[in-house]
């Protein structure tokens, strides 16, 4: 395999989405479908053949390991997916930009994932925080320009704590350089502490963990379906656990009590933002705080040092994002149809919209962990 292929990942949707600024509105997305779609035969295709790497000046820039090419992965897939239900029924005054930020935002959270050097990580991890708040700029309500700048501040915020985490890892171990490949940094010290805060809190911002979650259910109320299914409910999840996994087990090494710790962060998580979500009466807003709750479980899993535990929180993770994902297009379906998404106003639609509803019933199963749906098997993992 020619080693470039791996900045395809990058360069196709990219290119793609700025190609899409000069487009009609059917080959755009003819155009993003075909991109997404070349996306998921590069991932059949790397998972063919030996892991591969990237090199400009004799630094390791991008490089991909099985952890990477799992969360690429489903980074393919379920933009693939989300896509399928975005090609009909956005917003014509906003759907040229949507079709510009879709491609791009997919371009940097592979870029995020692929990433071996220091710099290049923060770059594209701050450049999808980025497209986060221009899809949160898109909402129609009165409140979105207040949930866009909420976004921003935390999300930016937490960027700034991820650079500070970044330079004192570098200054804790000089001999690593900047690569993020397996520098195993022991927790001992008052600058291992700080540097692994400091990188817990920009993975806690993204993924939506307490108590750096409040961004999530404004962002969900108030933007376009597409963009909560796309972004807090899958790709945002994707990485913000992915860096915490690599926290965990290649960036640093931690001790009993920095597990429970997080363990118990994530417990929290599960029972605050699911107490959050029972009194909520708008849709979006309740698929919020329970996808919250859902990084609870996650954190728990990956955190806890046990290897059944932690293929448990990876496992979740995607769970998630693909029930998720399938109950905020599912109630997108129904606010479309209703005109409404409070709660109060709503029922007696499932015969109406019997697919809908079986899909959103599906959903509502595996997201309560019953069996033999897919949301039971990671959380009895996670147990």
């Amino acid at each position: 395999m020619i080693i470039n292929e791996l900045l395809l990942f990058l360069i196709v949707p990219l290119a793609v989405g700025f190609i899409n600024l000069f487009l009609p509105a059917f080959l755009r997305k003819v155009l993003t479908f075909l991109a997404l779609a070349f996306g998921l035969v590069m991932v059949y295709l790397f998972y063919q053949s030996q892991m591969d790497s990237f090199a400009y000046f004799g630094q390791i820039i991008f490089s991909l390991d099985q952890l990477g090419l799992f969360v690429v992965a489903f980074i393919q897939i379920l933009s693939f997916i989300i896509l399928i239900f975005s090609l009909n029924g956005l917003d014509k005054n906003s759907e040229k930009r949507f079709f510009f930020l879709y491609p791009i935002t997919v371009s940097f959270c592979n870029a995020v994932v692929l990433s071996e050097h220091a710099l290049s990580f923060l770059v594209f991890w701050g450049l999808s925080g980025l497209t986060l708040y221009l899809f949160a700029t898109m909402g129609k309500t009165h409140d979105a320009p207040k949930a866009a700048k909420k976004t921003f501040i935390i999300i930016g915020g937490s960027d700034a704590f991820l650079l500070m985490g970044l330079v004192i890892m570098w200054l804790i171990s000089p001999a690593t350089g900047w690569s993020l490949s397996n520098p195993q940094i022991p927790l001992q010290g008052e600058y291992a502490h700080i540097a692994f805060i400091f990188l817990l809190i920009a993975a806690f911002a993204k993924a939506g963990a307490f108590p750096l979650h409040t961004w999530v259910p404004d962002f969900c109320q108030n933007s376009p379906v597409e963009s909560a299914a796309f972004l807090p409910a899958s790709l945002d999840k994707l990485l913000g656990i992915f860096l915490l996994a690599k926290m965990l087990t290649s960036l640093f090494v931690v001790y009993p009590l920095i597990n429970m710790i997080l363990i118990s962060l994530g417990a929290l998580t599960v029972i605050s933002a699911v107490m959050m979500a029972m009194v909520q009466h708008n849709g979006y807003r309740l698929l919020g705080y329970h996808a919250v709750s859902q990084v609870g479980y996650m954190v728990m899993g990956v955190a806890s040092g046990n290897v059944l535990a932690f293929a448990g929180g990876l496992f979740h993770m995607i769970n998630h994002t693909i029930y998720k994902s399938n109950l905020f297009l599912s109630f997108g379906s129904v606010e479309k149809r209703a005109g409404t998404a409070e709660l109060d106003y709503l029922g007696g639609l499932g015969k109406n919209m019997p697919i809908t509803f079986l899909m959103a019933l599906i959903g509502a199963l595996s997201i309560s962990g019953i069996p033999p749906f897919n949301g039971f098997f990671s959380k009895w993992m996670i147990y």
